[in-house]
């Protein structure tokens, strides 16, 4: 457990230098940034840059990786259309790379939730490969309500959802209350650690 844990703050650690590099954290004192939960912020974390970079994607998805390794018997991951796609797909792909190096590595399906149900064919909500227990996953969370929506959604049909687990937690203290009377809830940064260290030489 000390390994993995190890292995994770290395990651974790280039990831931070990555969300600038990528040009995933943006700041703009003078042009606030409207938010999805109608916030207005200074700040902005567009993760889907991240995400489109090739070493981001599979920097993220390996320290997911790592901490799914740490739940007992996670099967799959996935999260709501579309911020979860890119990362449920890179960890699953991991995962099957890592397990044909050593198979005590997990499997890991991946999956994605629609906002609403398809209405046409099947008429299914959740695509891909999902069997429980479930890990959901996104880029970014602030009130929570598109990752609460997937737990909702994951749970309707009778899957176990083990954990929430995204790369930022921008949100405030009831945000997280609300979030974690869903599910088990885990971040890599919040919105406050990130905004301090990267912006320590301008404000």
């Amino acid at each position: 457990m000390m390994l993995q844990s190890s292995i994770i703050e290395t990651y974790k650690a280039r990831l931070e230098e990555l969300i600038v590099e990528t040009g995933a954290f943006r700041y703009s004192p003078d042009k606030p940034f409207q938010l999805a939960s109608g916030r207005v912020s200074p700040y902005y974390f567009d993760l889907k840059k991240l995400n489109g970079h090739p070493e981001g994607l599979d920097t993220v998805a390996r320290i997911f990786y790592h901490i799914i390794k740490g739940m007992k018997n996670v099967t799959s991951v996935g999260g709501l259309e579309s911020g979860s796609i890119s990362i449920a797909s890179a960890i699953s792909h991991l995962s099957f790379t890592e397990n044909q190096k050593d198979p005590t590595n997990p499997l890991i399906n991946s999956f994605y939730v629609r906002k609403e149900a398809k209405k046409y064919g099947s008429g299914k909500q959740i695509e891909g490969n999902i069997k429980s227990p479930v890990v959901v996953v996104d880029d970014v969370i602030t009130s929570g309500d598109s990752a609460i929506q997937a737990v909702n959604v994951v749970k309707d049909q009778k899957y176990n959802c083990e954990c929430l687990i995204s790369i930022v937690f921008r949100g405030t203290e009831e945000n997280h209350r609300n979030i974690t009377n869903v599910s088990k809830f885990e971040y890599l940064f919040t919105e406050k650690e990130l905004v301090e260290k990267f912006t320590k030489d301008t404000l």
